[in-house]
């Protein structure tokens, strides 16, 4: 009898664990897992910020009438597309390129199996995606994740197959070594995302606690708007390895600016001065007018904003301006662009600010270990889109506890 109870009890662990988990590959980098892909959609759609991009501005029924038009010219049924992705989601990266979603299950992926290889192709321009079918799930990505995924071999720590929402990622920064791990936790009208980055050995823990240690800074040199992002780290270079490295893609060769620049040789001159730049920085951003102009299709025409970071050599600045060839008019230690934005050098500072910027109040501010803020405060942009607004944002902030690197992230 008792040898019968333990089989029983083994049966039903493994029963309770999802199939999907089988097609964790051996060589994986990172696995990425949503449990219930609707139930997810539906969380964050509860939330203010959700319901406020979602409803009020419309994105949900835009993206829907775009996808279903497609669907609909190769005789899909979106009900049965919409199935597919009701369900369970693994998403497996090998490296760089090299990637794989797998959807389901769902009795609908055999029969939409060429038609969404045909969907993917056409609006990612994707041509090289494979998409096939096994048990009821679907796999798209590039030829070699997929055959990977199918073989699968690897399995994912046993306390996270019982999560409905994990990352687990190992990862290498330079010469040092990493395990990340993201959960998710639905608090009241919050979701919070934490993700902590775990050295695997001595010398990686030295080089997160150099990233983690904060410079002594007055909050009054910060000045905050709608979107305020903010860098205060020993060493900048490091925590954007860090930051990429847990899946946040804010490598310094891919990070934008917050709003459109109307200017590219602008956008080319910071680019140039990135490099030459030093923490603490930050750069805030009213961003209404320009979402308001995203969603018409015009290019935005207001911008306003102010940046503010260390440099290293002063004399860069024209430097940029001139290898862009942007055109400027130069007023002691200030620039005064064609576009109403200007650069000034103070005490070694440099700052970049548009002719009128209405600083806001945030809710949240960084906390004295804090390394990485960003703050977009949604009450604010509603309030100015549509003339009301409810308490709504989204937070993430970066700091060094306990021998490791936690990345907190906030929605509202």
């Amino acid at each position: 009898m008792r040898k019968w109870l333990v089989f029983i009890s083994v049966l039903i662990a493994v029963l309770s664990f999802s199939q999907i988990l089988n097609y964790v590959p051996t060589d994986f980098k990172a696995v990425r897992y949503v449990k219930n892909l609707s139930d997810f959609y539906g969380e964050l759609k509860s939330l203010p910020t959700g319901r406020f991009l979602t409803e009020t501005l419309g994105l949900e029924m835009m993206v829907q009438g775009v996808l279903e038009s497609q669907l609909l010219s190769r005789n899909i049924e979106p009900s049965d597309f919409y199935d597919l992705f009701s369900h369970e989601l693994l998403y497996v990266q090998l490296d760089d390129e090299d990637n794989c979603f797998i959807l389901g299950p769902s009795s609908k992926a055999k029969s939409l199996k060429d038609s969404v290889k045909s969907l993917v192709a056409d609006l990612f321009g994707a041509e090289n995606v494979v998409v096939t079918e096994k048990d009821g799930y679907l796999f798209i990505g590039t030829s070699k994740a997929v055959s990977a995924a199918l073989k699968g071999g690897r399995s994912v720590p046993e306390e996270l197959k019982n999560l409905d929402f994990f990352n687990y990622a190992r990862v290498h920064v330079k010469d040092y070594s990493f395990t990340i791990v993201s959960r998710k936790e639905q608090v009241e009208d919050h979701l919070t995302i934490e993700t902590e980055v775990i050295p695997n050995d001595d010398t990686s823990r030295d080089f997160l606690e150099e990233v983690g240690q904060p410079k002594n800074i007055s909050q009054d040199y910060y000045v905050y708007g709608e979107l305020t992002l903010i860098f205060n780290t020993a060493d900048y270079d490091g925590l954007m390895d860090v930051i990429s490295g847990a899946g946040f893609n804010l490598s310094s060769e891919d990070m934008e600016m917050p709003i459109q620049l109307p200017d590219e040789k602008l956008g080319k001159v910071i680019e140039d001065l990135s490099k030459k730049l030093d923490t603490p920085m930050f750069i805030s951003a009213n961003i209404s007018s320009s979402l308001m102009d995203f969603i018409s299709g015009a290019t935005p025409t207001n911008l306003e904003l102010v940046a503010k970071a260390r440099i290293k050599d002063p004399e860069a600045i024209e430097e940029a301006l001139k290898e862009s060839s942007v055109q400027y008019e130069k007023k002691g230690e200030e620039f005064i662009l064609q576009n109403n934005l200007r650069l000034v050098v103070e005490n070694g500072t440099v700052v970049l600010k548009s002719e009128q910027f209405t600083p806001k109040t945030p809710g949240e501010h960084p906390g004295e270990k804090d390394v990485f803020f960003l703050f977009l405060d949604m009450k604010a942009v509603m309030e100015a889109l549509v003339g009301e607004g409810e308490e709504a944002y989204v937070l993430v902030r970066g700091f060094y506890d306990d021998g490791k690197m936690v990345l907190y992230v906030n929605v509202k």
